[in-house]
């Protein structure tokens, strides 16, 4: 697939892609309980992909690489000299998981990727170098200074679209608000309880026009509408 071939993508319609993903998979995001998307059984067991550990910073001696998708070998390998933050940031984890998984639904086959330390971050370039072993001759990974290509903005969509999907996080605002004015730490606590980063969860409320997070800390509703009416629902903390 050549990298003119990346056809726009709708949030709409990538919605209704990563639902279906959900909805093959046995999780239902309408239901009233927040919960966090198991990613890992998705990956493993539902699209068959092997979750692999290797050192692969050779990739770009310059940047921070963080994975690679092969889909060849049906391996997404992440990157062993940052296993520590991996364990320490399961957010980071999580959406890293699905980032690679977008590429897999989204652009395999036929192509590999890196993905950096940054979600939402920078652009992806192409290398000549690709993981030991591999059969396949392209490989994209990120650099600061980068423009971010198409393919790397649908797979950043697709991953906060199937680990926040819409109907539960309309559910969970919905919960907060129930607690009067939200605050910065109820935000921390909703991301703790999705298993995702800040920065991601952060994006997602502000793309769904749900509530927005201003740079003194501050949270407030992304859409000037009044606060939703509020129902009891159970958070999986």
């Amino acid at each position: 697939m050549s990298r003119s071939s990346f056809s726009y993508i709708p949030i709409g319609r990538m919605e209704s892609i990563t639902g279906q993903i959900l909805s093959d998979y046995g999780f239902d995001p309408d239901d009233k309980q927040v919960r966090s998307v198991p990613i890992e059984e998705i990956v493993e067991f539902h699209y068959d992909l092997q979750i692999c550990w290797e050192a692969i910073d050779r990739l770009d001696a310059e940047g921070m690489v963080m994975a690679a998708i092969i889909p060849d070998r049906k391996q997404i390998i992440l990157n062993e000299t940052h296993r520590d933050l991996f364990d320490k940031k399961i957010g980071t984890y999580h959406f890293t998981l699905a980032h690679e998984l977008g590429h897999w639904v989204l652009h395999a086959p036929g192509q590999s990727y890196l993905r950096s330390g940054s979600e939402y971050g920078p652009g992806y370039m192409r290398s000549d170098s690709a993981p030991e072993n591999s059969s396949d001759a392209d490989t994209y990974y990120c650099r600061s200074t980068s423009h971010k290509p198409a393919e790397e903005i649908q797979a950043d969509l697709f991953a906060g679209c199937l680990l926040m999907p819409r109907p539960m996080m309309v559910r969970a605002v919905k919960q907060l608000n129930m607690l009067g004015a939200i605050q910065l730490p109820h935000i921390y606590g909703l991301a703790d309880c999705l298993k995702v980063s800040i920065s991601a969860l952060s994006v997602r409320l502000k793309q769904l026009r749900l509530l927005q997070i201003e740079s003194d800390g501050r949270v407030s509703r992304a859409d000037g509408r009044s606060a939703p009416a509020c129902e009891q629902l159970t958070m999986d903390l």
